[in-house]
């Protein structure tokens, strides 16, 4: 990597940084100020009118907590010579192999959520502080519902893959494909701030980073991300107004459904594979200044050009969350 191209791509990275520490400001100061004011109209008795301005008002912030952010990074950005860092311009996945990533994935990912619960609890019982501290849900009118949904299943799937898969893991592609995802995959993960999450995050974020490299597409990612989000939050809906009956049918069905999906689209990925050798794109490559793709860069090259002041600082930040977040659990307990 020759000096011109590593200032260039110093500048990228701390310009990511900004972008996320802003994100994760914006969601700890608006975010404690509307709990705030939500306990507080609690403990005034509370009125539905009150409750569904802060729900919304929990929506808006989440949405602005990363939209901003994307907006940020796209004004320092500018000015920028956009054909250093665009994704490459080499052939997209058909539709068929996408739907076939997307099967894969969403078995993957509920996989990795049920192992990163089993490993977290095997030390301690982090899962009863979260369920309070952020999986809590009361729902008993149709607009909690409602809103609940848009919250956890529709926001996230949108903002979340803007920040993370399109801004991020795009930019991230001067280092190649294979970096790009696993780096904005790791940038992903920290940003939950959840041990608990941080195993499942990480693998999401490497799913959904893969899909979005082989499509050159964002509404892939988006579309398996409120995949995801949306079964969860069916979860803990049905679970909270119905019955017992009921949410053990859904359990089930919803989980037969992902296996199948999974294990049929895996079985067709393997025959392609073995007909016409991997149609998956070699993730390390990356393209020189002709659009041709070159061999990668150094791992030196990559350690040394990812972690700019910036992004060590958002690191340490969010690091240092998690341990705070431990904190309370097992000051909690």
């Amino acid at each position: 990597m020759n000096k011109q191209n590593k200032k260039i791509y110093t500048a990228l990275m701390n310009r990511i940084a900004i972008a996320l520490m802003l994100n994760q400001g914006l969601i700890t100061i608006l975010g404690t100020v509307l709990s705030k004011l939500e306990a507080k109209n609690t403990a005034l008795g509370g009125e539905n009118g009150l409750d569904l301005l802060f729900r919304l008002g929990e929506c808006i912030v989440y949405f602005a907590s990363f939209v901003l952010p994307v907006m940020l990074f796209n004004e320092l950005n500018k000015n920028a010579d956009r054909e250093i860092y665009e994704p490459l311009e080499s052939p997209k996945a058909s539709l068929i192999e996408t739907i076939m990533m997307m099967g894969i994935s969403l078995g993957a990912i509920t996989l990795s959520a049920y192992a990163n619960y089993y490993i977290v609890n095997a030390f301690w019982d982090y899962s009863e502080f979260t369920q309070q501290f952020f999986w809590s849900v009361e729902l008993k009118y149709t607009y909690q519902i409602i809103i609940y949904f848009i919250y956890s299943a529709i926001i996230p799937a949108l903002v979340e893959e803007l920040l993370f898969r399109e801004t991020v893991c795009r930019v991230l592609t001067v280092y190649g494909k294979g970096t790009a995802v696993v780096a904005s995959a790791a940038l992903f993960a920290l940003m939950h701030s959840n041990v608990e999450q941080l195993l499942y995050t990480f693998v999401a974020g490497l799913l959904l980073g893969w899909i979005y490299v082989e499509t050159k597409s964002i509404v892939f990612p988006i579309l398996l991300h409120f995949v995801n989000n949306g079964i969860s939050s069916l979860d803990a809906i049905i679970y909270e107004k119905c019955s017992s009956e009921v949410y053990n049918a859904y359990s089930s069905y919803s989980s037969i459904f992902i296996w199948i999906f999974m294990f049929i689209s895996l079985a067709v990925f393997l025959i392609k594979i073995i007909k016409k050798g991997s149609f998956i794109q070699k993730l390390t490559l990356k393209p020189d200044e002709n659009g041709n793709e070159v061999a990668p860069l150094t791992i030196s090259e990559r350690i040394t050009g990812f972690f700019s002041l910036g992004i060590s600082l958002f690191t340490m930040y969010s690091i240092a969350m998690m341990v705070y977040f431990i904190y309370l659990c097992v000051k909690t307990v």
